[in-house]
């Protein structure tokens, strides 16, 4: 698994890349860059444990796992801003915590420690599948076998920590490049990263207020920090994805693994999770959703109705009607698009070592970029186009938004999908060869002859983080194409109303909703599979 880990031109360009931005910037330079990389630090640290503690506790058998194994993979497809709005909807300026504390329009929690708390809470399920991933590939009867020999506790040290720190690193790498990229946490609680800055200079001209002005550059950030910092995060996005596309993955291994039974601390730790992960942000947004105020005999009065959050859910779905529909529209093509190309360079690249390599490094690349700066990127390219048919194509359909869907959320499909085409039994492909099937065809049409079911489910993958994707898209909508996104971020900036509350609801179930018909094609895909070669 550690095969090629640890590049080390990589490892050079992210010491070259902080080197620069820390030494060879002005102040308010480096304070951009310690606050891009200090986020994700921060975020780690809270989802480093939390993430361990999930994938434990989905190991076990019973209930409380199976809840919180779904629920982790449901977690994945939430949308950031969601997340925000749940969290939001306790300690923001309408928070219920805030008006128990009596602050008016005052948040509960700073803005820094608010945004790492989020980010740490939506990153600590991608820490848990990505142990969970790394545990179905085995190794666990080394564990067993050294507890003959000694105490639970040096085998721990001396094994288990061993054997996982590889995933910790790749953890450790996913949640910081991740966090550099979004901009729904930092826009809403004015945390200056990288992103945060070149959406900001783009929006309000290149001068933010409140911040120093930098000479020159993109958005407002000189063109040397950004090009230093976009150099560390390629090259940490580099390392991820070349250690991920290196993984063995032999047909059916990949689930997860149930031990004999479910103790006592594991139930409770499963528990503690789905409170903390799951009750709790919903129940903010419902208790928010039910929240009203009514005049009693010219007094205004506060209180709480289940009718209420029905009528708020209600409100929300036809006022944001026609943001769920170009939402729909966009993610479809997106998720059609990346799914297809996804396929063709998953099946011709399997063993091609230098189609690896490039197919890695347009992973990193398109996981590094930050969301504004994509989004600059693609109305840069576009504005110097001349012509009507360019125009109409720019400004009047989906193109721009498309585009930037695709390539912003194109690493995780594609990676999907390249690990389903790894599955491909050896002896099936040269069968197919001795009937004189060529190596495109053979790959394609039995690739996806024996995997459409979990295509499918990589579709509903990649539609789900389509639909939610906010960074990169909102700075090339076309005049009059608003998305749920990109609404949301907007009404989130006075707070977390009725409204706001009802409109994440909605969005809620309907993820939950694709999750489950995702989990159900897997486990459906997995009880084919046994059947047929039992």
């Amino acid at each position: 698994m550690t095969r090629g880990f640890v590049p080390v031109v990589f490892w050079l360009v992210v010491l070259l890349g902080i080197g620069i931005a820390f030494f060879s910037s002005a102040p308010a330079e480096r304070l951009l860059a310690i606050r891009t990389f200090g986020l994700g630090f921060c975020a780690f640290g809270i989802a480093l444990p939390l993430g361990v503690l999930t994938a434990w506790a989905c190991t076990g058998k019973g209930w409380v796992s199976r809840i919180v194994l779904l629920g982790t993979v449901a977690s994945l497809f939430i949308p950031m801003f969601i997340h925000v709005s749940a969290w939001d909807a306790a300690f923001g300026k309408l928070g219920w915590l805030t008006s128990v504390q009596g602050q008016i329009l005052v948040p509960l929690i700073p803005g820094w420690w608010a945004a790492s708390w989020i980010h740490g809470i939506a990153a600590s399920s991608q820490v848990a599948i990505i142990f969970l991933v790394g545990l179905s590939f085995g190794g666990r009867i080394f564990e067993e076998q050294a507890l003959l020999d000694t105490s639970s506790l040096r085998v721990f040290w001396s094994v288990t920590v061993v054997r996982l720190w590889p995933l910790g690193v790749l953890a450790f790498l996913w949640v910081v490049v991740s966090c550099s990229r979004e901009i729904a946490v930092t826009d809403l609680y004015q945390i200056g990263t990288l992103a945060e800055q070149i959406y900001l200079g783009y929006s309000l001209g290149g001068n933010p207020a409140g911040v120093a002005v930098l000479e020159g550059g993109i958005g407002g950030v000189s063109f040397g920090l950004t090009l230093s910092l976009l150099a560390v995060l390629v090259a940490l996005s580099m390392v991820l994805f070349f250690a991920m596309t290196q993984m063995e993955y032999e047909a059916g291994v990949f689930r997860a693994v149930r031990t004999n039974r479910s103790g006592v601390v594991k139930n409770l730790a499963g528990v503690g999770l789905i409170v903390i992960t799951f009750l709790i942000p919903i129940g903010n947004v419902v208790l928010r959703a039910c929240f009203y105020v009514r005049p009693i005999e010219g007094v205004p009065t506060q209180g709480y109705s289940l009718v209420q959050c029905f009528s708020a859910i209600r409100r929300a779905c036809f006022d944001y009607q026609d943001e769920f529909i170009w939402s729909a529209i966009i993610a479809l093509v997106s998720a059609t698009m990346i799914l297809f190309l996804a396929t063709l360079v998953s099946a011709v690249g399997r063993r091609l070592g230098w189609i690896q390599v490039l197919f890695a490094g347009t992973l990193a690349i398109s996981f590094a970029l930050p969301g504004p700066l994509l989004g600059m990127a693609i109305a840069s390219a576009t504005g110097t186009l001349e012509g009507p048919w360019f125009v109409w194509l720019f400004n009047y359909t989906v193109f721009a938004p498309v585009l930037a869907n695709f390539i912003f959320c194109w690493p995780l499909g594609a990676l999907v999908v390249w690990f389903v085409f790894r599955k491909i039994p050896e002896d099936a492909l040269e069968s197919a060869r001795v009937e004189g099937a060529g190596k495109l065809t053979r790959y394609l049409l039995l690739g996806i002859k024996a995997n459409w079911l979990p295509l499918l489910g990589c579709w509903l993958i990649t539609f789900a983080c389509c639909f939610g994707e906010l960074s990169a898209s909102q700075i090339v909508r076309p005049a009059g194409m608003d998305t749920v996104p990109r609404k949301m971020l907007g009404d989130l900036h006075a707070g977390v109303n009725e409204l706001t509350a009802g409109i994440t609801i909605v969005i809620v179930l309907v993820i939950v909703l694709i999750s489950a018909v995702g989990w159900w094609v897997v486990n459906l895909n997995h009880r084919l599979s046994e059947r047929k070669y039992s």
